[in-house]
């Protein structure tokens, strides 16, 4: 282990916010570059932070907020369009959640959240059949908001995920149904239990029972901007705004695109997940906190006439996103956009591009908890092979990024 007292703090997993207090703001960050990123990464962040072109954004109470949005909430950090963000995680309830938490001391955590954002709601929308409901924030931890200069009311926000370092550890809960009924089987499973889970770092696996190995494919549970109407508003349902999206394909080297509603966007991200099926069940995933996911983010004024809902692109697939209170209403918006998206970007007639989804697209369930539920149809890009597709099959990433 290294004599260095930086590195050997970092090595032994001290908190992070106790370091801060312990080291000052200046010799924090930087201990903080070195002990998360590789050396390439930090030789880059240094040469590209003589441009103002990269930033470290730390999660603490003064840069984060619980699970909700509120578009009256002050930016922690403003950076312009082509930044690059080094962004940190928190554990849900305020990073309260850390081994050994019991599922009595989650429900009392929460309660307590409850309780101080008693006038946060569920954001009424008629396209995902969201009613307002006074519900309190969600239990997750959100960094942000990050102002994006040039971002405008009908711009689109490029997000690429550029890379996700996880926690050491993750957590997952079925919560006792006399405090919140929630999850698939709410009925049959009443009695609430909190599973903790080490993460092997080095094979980037966790064991979830003797025997049995699970992958660690960390993505953001909750990716998203402010809201257009003033309120606060729960993070628990996804919408337009992407918010708590829980899409297991959004992980490093995949471009998120979200519509923007307010001057700035106000970008907020958390909610770390570490391994999911296709289908949240029981409320939770693999969940924890990032030491670091690398965000990199581009005003797009180009793309208006493609697209105003949320919506992917990784190496492979175009990911189009349907949300609904009802599961098969949230099927028809995800055929629906990935018809409007063949047509308008590939030029496939709208009846052909409806027979090609039932012919080639895959239809995951996105979650099944988070009230508007989810479906993400998967387009695959290796399937356009002619040359008229040959500049189509890409991130849709202008050349600039």
């Amino acid at each position: 282990m290294s004599d260095d007292p930086v590195k050997k703090n970092v090595q032994e997993g001290i908190d992070r916010r106790k370091f801060l207090k312990v080291m000052g703001a200046t010799g924090a960050a930087l201990a903080f570059r070195d002990a998360v990123f590789s050396k390439a990464q930090a030789v880059e962040m240094k040469r590209m932070d003589m441009g103002g072109k990269v930033h470290i954004l730390g999660c603490n109470e003064m840069t984060s907020t619980h699970g909700y949005w509120d578009n009256s909430t002050k930016p922690v950090l403003t950076i312009q369009s082509g930044d690059t963000v080094y962004v940190e995680t928190g554990t849900h309830l305020m990073s309260k959640m850390v081994p050994g938490a019991t599922i009595e001391d989650w429900m009392t955590w929460y309660k307590e959240v409850l309780d101080q954002t008693k006038e946060t709601y569920f954001y009424p929308d008629e396209t995902t059949g969201a009613e307002k409901k006074r519900k309190g924030a969600g239990h997750h931890h959100l960094t942000g908001p990050i102002h994006i200069e040039g971002a405008e009311p009908g711009d689109m926000l490029q997000i690429e995920i550029l890379d996700i370092d996880p926690g050491a550890y993750g957590f997952n809960l079925n919560p006792t149904t006399s405090f919140v009924k929630l999850g698939v089987l709410a009925d049959d499973y009443p009695q609430g239990k909190v599973r903790w889970y080490s993460v092997d770092r080095r094979d980037m696996t966790y064991e979830f029972l003797p025997g049995i190995k699970v992958p660690v494919k960390p993505f953001p549970g909750t990716i998203g901007v402010e809201l257009p109407d003033k309120g606060m508003w729960s993070n628990v349902p996804p919408g337009k705004h992407g918010g708590n999206l829980d899409n297991k394909d959004l992980v490093a080297g995949t471009v998120l695109y979200l519509p923007v509603w307010v001057k700035g966007a106000g970008f907020k991200t958390g909610d770390a997940h570490f391994a999911q099926g296709h289908g949240e069940v029981n409320l939770n995933a693999l969940e924890g906190a990032f030491k670091n996911i690398t965000l990199r983010f581009t005003v797009r004024k180009d793309l208006k006439k493609l697209v105003n809902w949320p919506m992917a692109s990784s190496p492979t697939h175009w990911i189009m996103m349907g949300f609904h209170t009802d599961l098969y209403k949230s099927c028809q918006m995800a055929v629906k956009q990935s018809i409007s998206f063949l047509n308008k970007y590939y030029g496939v007639p709208e009846l052909e591009a409806y027979a090609f989804c039932s012919q080639a697209v895959d239809l995951h369930v996105t979650q099944l908890v988070d009230y508007t539920q989810g479906i993400h149809a998967m387009i695959p890009k290796a399937y356009f092979v002619g040359k008229q597709f040959a500049e189509k099959n890409t991130l849709l990433i202008p050349k600039q990024s």
